[in-house]
């Protein structure tokens, strides 16, 4: 699909917001059009006028918008005004002094509410602990803190956009999270997770590369580079319609005896193992890692299917030359697909009272470090 600028699912940060935040197409908001007429109509004139205030002033308008936030959390009919007045709150009082209560409870309630296969949600959560984390107003020890959350938000951007095939921006956003994982020495967990989703990116931009050579060759009728977009098509994308379109388009060809092998071993369990020993020798004609590794992954789950199952218990030799297999197999590297979720673990504690600083080891004072940019 085209690539999308990802700008406008980032909230504005600036002392006084004058448009509405635009997602982009393709993406569903942080907030409605409704959402903004509804906040304007609240607090049009006071936040106008913040620019003329003082830094108490500002922060007693942002304590006012977590205070009708905190009303307005049930509501049914406006759920995005609830995310807009927490956002806008945090955005003006995370850079003043004094100002770190006040944002920092604008995230913890944002995160009761945040829905985390909505870019637009995660993505506001990004922007706000991102700039609290650098901001030397920010308590020292709230700043690792923060730089835990961000550098988590930002890896389930990073895979969000990975499922909305936004490989561009989800390169872009992956990058940044560069500045947090330095200061997370103490957090193993998340620094292994960084990890894990860049080699994801990284595997998904070889995948895309080699499939866009592939595609000109199918159109033309080319076997094997049909194959190569049918095992992309089932196997990494989940993707019927493509793989019905080369089964049709191709009907001899050995994508469609692949896929009729397959379609028995859904049936049968006795056709597990011929269908697993098909991918198995498939997966070592292949040159692209990623699609290679979800075949061998693909043909594990069949052989462990063909011994799981009762109608199998009479076929000894297929029995002991699928468990020879599987140990060969998960010597190649099956992989399955990725099964991340980097907020699940912080969403609970970052929701306990910030005076709790034993919660996870990144937030001990002994491990932090003696310094930190300022900005």
């Amino acid at each position: 699909p085209p690539q999308a600028s990802i700008t406008g699912l980032y909230p504005e940060l600036t002392l006084l917001q004058k448009l509405p935040q635009i997602a982009p197409s393709g993406f569903a908001p942080l907030y409605s059009p409704a959402d903004w007429q509804a906040y304007r109509a609240l607090f049009g004139p006071e936040a106008d006028a913040l620019t003329q205030k003082r830094a108490s002033g500002q922060l007693e308008f942002a304590s006012k918008l977590l205070d009708t936030a905190a009303a307005n959390h049930t509501s049914t009919t406006q759920p995005g005004l609830h995310k807009l007045l927490l956002t806008r709150a945090g955005a003006i009082s995370y850079r003043t002094t004094g100002g770190f209560p006040i944002a920092d409870r604008a995230v913890q309630n944002l995160l009761q509410t945040l829905d985390q296969n909505s870019p637009a949600h995660v993505a506001a959560l990004w922007t706000l602990t991102n700039q609290i984390s650098r901001m030397s107003v920010t308590p020292k020890p709230q700043r690792i803190r923060y730089s835990a959350l961000a550098a988590r938000a930002n890896l389930q951007l990073t895979l969000l956009l990975l499922e909305s095939d936004q490989l561009e921006s989800a390169q872009g956003v992956i990058k940044l999270v560069g500045y947090h994982e330095g200061w997370l020495k103490a957090d193993p967990t998340t620094r292994r997770e960084i990890a894990q989703v860049r080699a994801e990116v990284n595997r998904t931009v070889t995948l895309l590369e080699y499939l866009d050579k592939q595609y000109p060759l199918a159109v033309q009728g080319d076997d094997k580079a049909c194959m190569s977009l049918y095992l992309w098509a089932r196997y990494v994308k989940n993707y019927p319609t493509l793989q019905s379109e080369i089964i049709t388009r191709k009907p001899h060809s050995p994508a469609a005896d692949l896929h009729q092998t397959l379609a028995a071993a859904d049936r049968d369990p006795l056709a597990c193992y011929t269908a697993a020993e098909s991918l198995q020798t498939l997966a070592a004609t292949q040159t692209e890692g990623l699609i290679k590794q979800r075949i061998l992954h693909a043909s594990l789950k069949l052989y462990r299917t063909f011994l799981q199952s009762p109608e199998t218990e009479n076929a000894r030799v297929k029995r002991t030359l699928a468990r020879m297999a599987i140990e060969a197999i998960l010597a190649d590297g099956a992989r399955g697909p990725v099964t991340l979720h980097p907020l699940d673990t912080l969403l609970t504690a970052a929701t306990q009272p910030t005076t709790q600083t034993t919660a996870s080891p990144s937030t001990q004072t002994a491990s932090q470090p003696s310094s930190r940019p300022l900005h």
